[in-house]
């Protein structure tokens, strides 16, 4: 998070009061490699939490996306909101992603 995660800006954080800061909890599950038995799950979900940045010239035309299958992504705010881009069938159960 020292930097824009936009790769084509990179510039360095000096500052939380500029552009937006992004935080996302990842749940992963282990399953059990047997698939000879019906066992319950041998371990617990695995909670993480991770913070991206996006500098005020980056957050006024992008945003990120946490995508389970292709994980995070920038995407320009007029297509977060197109209809052909519709991230609300990402599974609030699975993933929870909050703006700070």
């Amino acid at each position: 998070m020292a930097r824009c995660i936009n790769e084509d800006c990179n510039l360095p954080l000096h500052s939380l009061s500029e552009g937006r800061l992004f935080q996302f909890e990842i749940i992963s599950i282990s399953l059990a490699a047997n698939d000879e038995a019906i066992a319950p799950f041998d371990e617990k979900p695995l909670r993480e939490t991770v913070h991206f940045w996006l500098c005020g010239s980056c957050a006024s035309t992008l945003t990120l996306v946490l995508e389970p299958v292709r994980g995070l992504k920038l995407v320009p705010l007029q297509e977060r909101d197109s209809p052909l881009n519709d991230f609300s069938t990402i599974q609030r159960d699975n993933l929870n992603a909050r703006e700070c």
